[in-house]
């Protein structure tokens, strides 16, 4: 199952029982697209008849495979609205600590208008759907609306730069208010190409945040920036 599951899991692998029991293995499988889906149908199966199974044993099966991708994988449509689904279907019922393997289901995948509009509409319910939402891998006109209301409405100021990050196209929004420390970490964080986050990042760069804007060029590894800091100490 290891070296060649596409052919060896389904002989193996038909229910919740057997994930259980072949957990240890299972967990060392390659995280493709077949093997995330394989698992998914058959959990997510279960889910539907409310049949009772090892639910977190499972999940964290399905969890510990992700993370065998030293990056984050993106799987097909079909695979990623299956785990959406278990997804939205167990993230308010089980424990705390199952709610993370939960989560890591649809991390870093691109979800559909109606999953990202049940996101939006339950983020105050769950700091784990407010995760996926802060965290979303890429620009989306619902999620930034959500977010210009969520900042204007100043609702999660700890989270403040992962609110502003999504605002950021080739600019910061005028009616964005925060120090500048804040803004280049909000940069950090945007969705938008190195060009641009480098010439936002020297745009709010002084001698007042050279520590962060120092940070920064070591994290998204852009020597230029600490050039940038050299010669505004030269001046």
């Amino acid at each position: 199952m290891i070296f060649e599951p596409d052919e060896y899991l389904p002989k193996f692998v038909k229910s919740t029982h057997d994930i259980y029991q072949h957990k240890s293995v299972l967990k060392q499988l390659p995280c493709t697209d077949f093997v995330m889906g394989y698992l998914a149908y058959i959990v997510l199966d279960d889910i539907r008849i409310a049949k009772r199974f090892r639910r977190a044993d499972c999940l964290k099966v399905l969890r510990d495979i992700i993370r065998n991708n030293e990056t984050t994988p993106r799987f097909s449509q079909k695979t990623t609205r299956v785990l959406f689904q278990i997804y939205q279907a167990l993230i308010f019922k089980v424990p705390d600590d199952t709610k993370w393997a939960v989560s890591v289901l649809i991390k870093g995948q691109t979800l559909g208008e109606s999953e990202i509009q049940w996101l939006i509409e339950n983020y105050w319910k769950s700091v784990h759907i407010l995760n996926r939402l802060l965290l979303y891998p890429e620009p989306n006109p619902l999620i930034e609306a959500w977010a210009e209301c969520v900042y204007k409405a100043n609702e999660f100021p700890d989270r403040e730069a992962e609110i502003v990050a999504l605002l950021i196209h080739n600019d910061i929004p005028a009616y964005v208010r925060c120090k500048n420390e804040l803004k280049l970490e909000a940069i950090a964080r945007a969705r938008i190409s190195d060009s641009v986050k480098e010439a936002l990042i020297k745009e709010f760069a002084c001698l007042n945040n050279y520590d962060k804007v120092l940070d920064l060029a070591l994290r998204l590894r852009m020597p230029s920036l600490i050039q940038h800091l050299v010669e505004a100490f030269n001046h």
